[in-house]
């Protein structure tokens, strides 16, 4: 039997390269996004193919859930409101995030999929209490956005408790490289200073620099994730997905400036911490290394070339990358 696969977000950074996994698989995909974070262009190589439907619609309207989820048998849920935007708009980010799920859930529950595999993230631990950060860390969320993921993921847990509902909870650590935001206010540390050193702009560090990521590269990430969509083994369990290695933001920045041939000293300004900014992510993945077998193999040297080098294949001038027409544009 055909499997029809929905993801919710599915135009979206991880999404984009999730749908070209589940297409290559032979899966039906169905794609609800509204397009605010999400981009066709994302999607544009893989519009030809007939196992493709999109649905432009928002999760918060039951209607447009309904009529995505008609059918299906799996959900991958990655429609998301991120954390700068929750640090403005917090009302909107939880209605999206919580509310959003709910209908999410809810269709699921209607269509008696065989998973809800919803994607969580690591800020739910907020800053380090110990490190490696294993899936039992305590959950400290330190944003609304955070917050509002830690009631995604209780909401979830709760539909498997309640009405038997196959879940599981992926919990990427900081994710970065093709597809990634870099326009406005939403945008992510890692494109935005790419951006600004094609640029010849100064790379802005909020705080002092010391802070600390666990990153991982999108398409190492997307891979993860389907690996955990095919095994039930990982059934009614959160799952970290980690590299294991701390970086400070002020080596990304001084990476980026010994790749763009820039004088750290005079490229990289330093502002006012971020409001909520967690000081210190390193993950423990050995629970995935013990499921599925890999880890990341993508380390941070190589995944910053690899992001430059999309970077620079898209079809704009650096100067026109930091154009807001281009951002109301790009869809």
């Amino acid at each position: 039997m055909t499997m029809r696969v929905v993801v919710t977000g599915g135009a979206g950074f991880l999404g984009s390269h999730v749908v070209r996994l589940l297409l290559e698989d032979k899966n039906d995909v169905v794609v609800i996004d509204d397009f605010s974070n999400g981009k066709l262009a994302h999607l544009d190589s893989l519009m030809g193919d007939p196992r493709l439907r999109i649905e432009r619609g928002d999760i918060t309207r039951q209607e447009d859930v309904s009529r995505a989820f008609e059918g299906c048998h799996r959900v991958i849920h990655l429609a998301v409101l991120d954390l700068r935007q929750s640090i403005k708009e917090p009302g909107r980010v939880s209605q999206v995030n919580i509310l959003g799920t709910i209908n999410c859930l809810e269709a699921a529950r209607r269509n008696k999929v065989e998973l809800f595999l919803n994607c969580s993230s690591s800020e739910v631990y907020g800053s380090a209490v110990y490190v490696p950060m294993d899936e039992q860390h305590p959950i400290r969320p330190e944003t609304p956005y955070a917050a509002s993921k830690v009631a995604q993921d209780m909401v979830v847990y709760s539909y498997g408790c309640t009405y038997g509902l196959p879940w599981t909870t992926f919990r990427p650590f900081n994710m970065y490289g093709p597809n990634s935001h870099w326009q406005g206010f939403r945008g992510e540390l890692i494109p935005k200073m790419i951006v600004r050193a094609m640029n010849r702009l100064p790379l802005v560090i909020l705080g002092d620099g010391h802070q600390t990521r666990d990153f991982v590269f999108v398409e190492e990430a997307a891979r993860a994730l389907i690996a955990v969509f095919d095994n039930p083994d990982s059934l009614f369990k959160p799952i970290n997905f980690c590299s294991g290695t701390e970086v400070s933001i002020r080596r990304i920045a001084e990476t980026l400036c010994r790749h763009f041939q820039l004088d750290p000293a005079e490229f990289i300004r330093n502002k006012t911490s971020r409001p909520g900014d967690v000081r210190r992510h390193l993950g423990d993945n050995s629970q995935f290394r013990e499921l599925f077998g890999f880890v990341p193999r993508i380390d941070i040297e190589e995944g910053l070339r690899l992001t430059i080098d999309w970077f620079k294949s898209l079809p704009f001038k650096p100067e026109e990358l930091l154009s807001e027409e281009v951002e109301r544009n790009w869809e």
